[in-house]
């Protein structure tokens, strides 16, 4: 089974298998096939989009699909790379969190960086030192970054090192925000709840499905599991109903959503329970 390790945290499994994730839109077909191209090379990705867009879960694709998938994935979190951060040192030593940390950790598999655009100037330079000491020397592992939408501000105002930047975006995959493929929403969202339901899944209303497709999502995919899997734990009716759904989503400015996007999307308009 394939490893997927948090630097800081325990080792663990990836619920969301790259065969369990379903989606329709067009844009995650797009996806799909920016996954593909990238899983036929080593090279070098940025994946960028908001946060709980699924950016950790792409990675993981990419790298259970790619030749090192027997391998460890390792999410670093920015946070954990600081904290290897050396007061001081010689220019030969610079690396070292680097190269004791994700090398041993990861070997021979994926490393995942994630929100790099919050790493400080001297991590950033050390990152590069890394780098390019591995172009020269043979990669040992595949190197990976999940970004905020922010980065390419970062670049421009010389608050990201934007030879770093050039590095690290060989390949750059853009994860679209939920409400921006409201044709996954119905789909995904019985996804985890068949996923953490205890007995026999509810079915959903066309009224509880039209009230999720027209809600925002402000915290995209991870907030969509969680209200899913809050709802899973509750003596749920056979049918869902609005009522049943956490207020936030039940409230009238969604309503007023609600009425625009019944004119753009069909699956607003479903007439039948899901």
């Amino acid at each position: 089974m394939n490893r997927r390790t948090s630097l800081g945290v325990s080792s663990g499994t990836n619920t969301d298998s790259a065969q369990d994730m379903p989606w329709a839109s067009a844009i995650m077909r797009t996806i799909e096939n920016d996954v593909a191209d990238a899983v036929q090379s080593d090279a070098r990705v940025m994946i960028s989009g908001e946060s709980g867009a699924g950016k950790k879960f792409v990675a993981h694709l990419i790298h259970q699909r790619s030749r090192r998938g027997p391998a460890p994935f390792v999410v670093a979190r920015c946070q954990d790379l600081a904290e290897w951060l050396p007061e001081s040192g010689p220019r030969s030593e610079s690396t070292q969190p680097f190269t004791h940390g994700l090398l041993k950790t990861a070997a021979n598999g994926t490393v995942l960086i994630d929100e790099i655009q919050k790493i400080p100037m001297p991590m950033q330079l050390q990152l590069l030192q890394f780098i390019e000491r591995e172009t020269t020397t043979g990669s040992e592992l595949r190197l990976m970054t999940a970004t905020g939408t922010d980065v390419f501000e970062r670049v421009q105002s010389s608050q990201f090192h934007n030879d770093l930047f050039y590095r690290l975006n060989v390949i750059h995959l853009i994860m679209p925000a939920l409400r921006d493929r409201p044709e996954d929403i119905p789909i995904l969202f019985r996804h985890y709840l068949s996923l953490y339901a205890r007995a026999d899944v509810p079915r959903l209303s066309a009224a509880a499905l039209q009230r999720l497709v027209a809600y925002p999502w402000p915290g995209n995919v991870q907030e969509l599991k969680a209200v899913a899997a809050a709802l899973a734990m509750q003596d749920l009716p056979r049918l869902v109903e609005p009522d049943d759904l956490p207020s936030h989503i039940g409230r009238e400015d969604v309503d007023q959503r609600l009425s625009h996007a019944s004119l753009r999307h069909p699956c607003c308009r479903a007439p039948e329970a899901y």
